[in-house]
């Protein structure tokens, strides 16, 4: 396991409830283990500083062990300053009548800036997670301003519909968590994503030997595509709570690890090496981690039916992504 003095982290968007619900994760361990000692550089918008400053309050009345220090801004020359880890949730939010053209191009904007000035200010080691939605876009277009980190040091969360998918499956197998292996999510965040279990490990089983290849190919994948529609219908808010453990889960496996015998599901910054991803488009593939490094697992065979769906996730990537 890799180890640092400190963590300095750097967390966009730092007032919203996503934020909120990670804080006791990060502060209790969970993400970085029980040992690492972090501070916070806390990033949010002029009109947010005052509501900010009140959450930097509850964060000290914690008196979480590992915390260091808590420092918030408006700027994000400072929130970025020598950031070892930069999280960013914070990004313009779909308003009603707005089309997703325009969403995507005010997003480009915010993370145009603020990539120019990740590089200029942050280590040249950081690491980088883009859960801000269009996440996949957001994380390619905050990478290419980077020139000095390391393009594999960019990721977006697909962590949350890894996990819907992992959950969904243990609930229709009647089994744990933790007899699930091996599932994996293509593409991008979005109702094309495409949750494959054709690898899948069930109690020790092929996934294929537990359910059929229609409940697979059909059933599953749009429980997985719609949960978070049907979560916002129902709560009238966004995943929060399932939010707040899929950033961390997704935090902790890229610096503790993945087991042996598992993979876990980011979005990365395609080298253009692996299923026929072009160089430069953030899409999610299954990985594997150690000491905060990951590792694309490049020999996943693929059938006619899952290249299908990847490349539909691909089309529209490359739309959002030009």
């Amino acid at each position: 396991m890799q180890k640092f003095e400190e963590l300095k982290i750097a967390i966009t968007g730092a007032a919203g409830n996503l934020a909120s619900a990670f804080y006791p994760l990060l502060g209790s361990g969970q993400v970085f283990g029980s040992t690492q000692k972090f501070s916070l550089q806390l990033l949010e918008l002029p009109d947010k500083l005052q509501e900010l400053e009140g959450i930097k309050m509850q964060i000290q009345d914690c008196a979480f062990p590992l915390l260091n220090n808590v420092i918030v801004s408006s700027d994000p020359a400072v929130a970025f300053k020598d950031a070892d880890v930069a999280i960013f949730l914070g990004a313009m939010p779909r308003k009603p009548g707005m089309e997703r053209s325009d969403l995507l191009q005010m997003n480009r904007e915010i993370f145009i800036q603020q990539g120019q000035i990740l590089n200029e200010q942050a280590k040249s080691t950081v690491k980088v997670l883009v859960v801000a939605n269009p996440s996949n876009t957001n994380c390619a277009t905050l990478a290419h301003q980077c020139i000095k980190i390391p393009q594999q040091n960019f990721t977006s969360l697909m962590q949350l519909d890894h996990n819907r998918c992992v959950s969904t499956l243990a609930r229709e197998a009647n089994t744990t968590i933790d007899q699930i292996k091996r599932v994996i999510i293509w593409g991008n965040h979005s109702l094309t994503q495409y949750p494959d279990m054709t690898h899948s490990i069930i109690n020790g089983k092929q996934a294929s030997e537990t359910f059929s290849k229609d409940f697979l190919r059909n059933a599953l994948i749009q429980q997985v595509q719609q949960r978070g529609g049907q979560i916002l219908q129902l709560s009238r808010g966004a995943s929060t709570i399932s939010g707040a453990i899929a950033v961390k889960d997704h935090l902790r496996t890229w610096f503790l690890g993945t087991s042996q015998d598992n993979w876990t599901s980011f979005g990365v910054i395609s080298d253009g090496n692996h299923y026929g991803i072009p160089k430069g488009i953030c899409f999610s593939l299954p990985v594997t981690c150690k000491d905060f490094e990951f590792k694309v697992v490049g020999d996943v065979e693929l059938d006619d039916f899952s290249k299908q769906r990847i490349l539909l996730s691909l089309v529209e990537l490359q739309k959002e992504q030009q």
